[in-house]
């Protein structure tokens, strides 16, 4: 299933708040492209199933003569041409896209090489789900070395800092007609200041043609984030990224937990029918749980929007401490951390 993309409107790049701008393409050209050879790859710092990121430098982007450090996402030697047409599919939502403080930004592209180079904002603390992780001592695999570690306790109005931002992002992402398809912890990076900034939103697969999206091997398992109906009747809509909001909100309050431990995807698949949904966790407020189960309606329209899910948890954030009782926390609990390597 494809993304649904924005409608081009050929609207001139314009800035916003301070640190969320581009720097102004030319508006008679609005060139991405950028020559191969200005393009560095120091370092493969993430690997997904279809495509891997490298830190590395690029020169000349926007016509500036300086280098900028960048995080360059391409496919992996062994991809298929499908994998090339998501990822250019992804290139082409991103072009459209306005700045967004937590939404991540396309610095410029490489197309006209052998190799498709696609070149993000580079962000210094890795993943969201290595980030949570790290903070309690735990190993993660997807990212490599981000160049500042995390501090080892994070706070409770830090992690409500970090819901309310991924439902902003992607209420604007929602407000584009972009479906993510794709949304957890390991899909938001985190820049400077502790930003959460939405990123990969376009390179899911259709859960009917890919077997319920579930690899044989040891893997991340998209299908514990993905909806009730995109796994039964293959619809995706923006209320089943609402759905996998739920789940990566398990993610966060769990500082990293692994949603459905010990369950495999077709037995998660066959309890949602029955009505199954994860229990809250004991340090986790029942209003904050009372939104995770909303997230997870059967009805998609029953589900919060993202604007609203935003507004609340935002104003929930003077409340941290009651939202999320850290000294309630058990790590024991969400210790079973799965080999989350491909």
């Amino acid at each position: 299933m494809d993304l649904i993309e924005v409608n081009k409107d050929n609207r001139k790049a314009q800035r916003t708040a301070p640190g969320a701008d581009y720097v102004p393409l030319h508006p008679l050209t609005r060139c991405w492209e950028v020559p191969r050879h200005h393009v560095t790859i120091e370092k493969i710092i993430g690997k997904g199933a279809f495509g891997q990121v490298a830190k590395g430098t690029a020169v000349g982007l926007r016509g500036s003569p300086e280098t900028t450090t960048v995080a360059i996402k391409m496919l992996k030697t062994n991809a298929v041409e499908s994998d090339k047409r998501d990822l250019m599919k992804e290139l082409d939502t991103m072009k459209q896209l306005k700045p967004h403080p937590y939404v991540i930004k396309l610095l410029g592209c490489v197309t006209k090489s052998e190799q498709l180079l696609v070149l993000i904002e580079y962000v210094p603390f890795g993943d969201l789900l290595g980030y949570l992780r790290k903070s309690r001592g735990l190993n993660d695999t997807y990212y490599k070395d981000p160049d500042i570690k995390p501090q080892t306790n994070l706070t409770s109005q830090q992690l409500m800092k970090f819901v309310w931002q991924i439902a902003d992002g992607m209420s604007y992402l929602s407000s584009k007609s972009i479906i993510h398809r794709d949304l957890a912890a390991r899909n938001v990076l985190v820049g400077q200041k502790e930003t959460c900034k939405v990123t990969d939103f376009g390179m899911a697969r259709d859960v009917q043609q890919e077997n319920i999206y579930e690899r044989k091997t040891k893997g991340r398992l998209p299908v514990k984030w993905t909806a009730y109906e995109a796994l039964l009747y293959g619809k995706y809509t923006t209320k089943s990224d609402v759905w996998s909001y739920g789940v990566l909100l398990y993610e966060i309050f769990t500082i990293g937990g692994s949603p459905y431990p010990r369950m495999d995807g077709r037995k998660i698949a066959n309890l949602l029918q029955d009505g199954y949904r994860m229990p809250k966790p004991q340090h986790v407020d029942e209003k904050l749980y009372q939104i995770m189960m909303k997230c997870w309606k059967n009805d998609p329209d029953a589900r919060p929007t993202f604007t609203e899910l935003k507004n609340q948890l935002k104003e929930m954030e003077t409340l941290h401490k009651k939202m999320i009782n850290m000294a309630m926390y058990d790590k024991q609990l969400y210790a079973n951390v799965e080999d989350l390597t491909v």
